[in-house]
């Protein structure tokens, strides 16, 4: 059941992330897409404040690669990868990292700009999310999930002021 919602404020995009960051599974893979400025590290941030991640400490990893984040125990502790490959070309480059170093199998992980790694991906349940322009001032945000372990961000997604939900398709 993809969901689109109008984000027409920051705060907006930040009731969004803390959405998703309150109904992600554990083990999440979360794939963040979209155009430079299109507020993917916004919602990167409020997703890792609502699984207990310091707000202060989330920073876009455009140069580092991975930036690694210990949650809050009251968020049930564990760890978050905030993942950004812009700078990279191809999947090669990420071949010479150990795959443990950017995606985590214990821990909630967030890719931004993820086309480069999709070759590595192949198979994975994950949250898509892209983000768009919808006006001045205004950003669109696409979600959409195969895995029914996704079911319950996409419906908190849902529930938001300016969100439309897609009709199930027919099987």
């Amino acid at each position: 059941m993809p969901v689109t919602v109008i984000l027409d404020s920051l705060a907006a995009t930040r009731a969004a992330g803390l959405a998703l960051g309150r109904a992600l599974p554990d083990r999440a893979l979360v794939l963040l897409e979209g155009p430079m400025g299109s507020g993917k590290t916004t919602l990167a941030k409020a997703i890792c404040e609502a699984l207990g991640v310091e707000p202060r400490s989330v920073i876009s990893p455009t140069y580092t690669l991975v930036n690694v984040y210990p949650r809050g125990t009251a968020a049930g502790g564990g760890t978050v990868y905030h993942v950004d490959l812009y700078r990279l070309r191809d999947s090669d480059a990420l071949l010479e990292l150990d795959r443990d170093d950017w995606m985590h199998p214990n821990g909630v992980t967030l890719i931004e700009w993820p086309d480069v790694a999709a070759p590595l991906l192949a198979g994975v349940a994950a949250l898509a999310l892209r983000l768009g322009d919808a006006g001045p001032e205004r950003r669109v945000l696409e979600a959409a999930a195969a895995d029914p372990a996704y079911a319950p961000a996409l419906a908190e997604l849902g529930g938001l002021p300016g969100a439309a939900v897609a009709p199930e398709s027919p099987a």
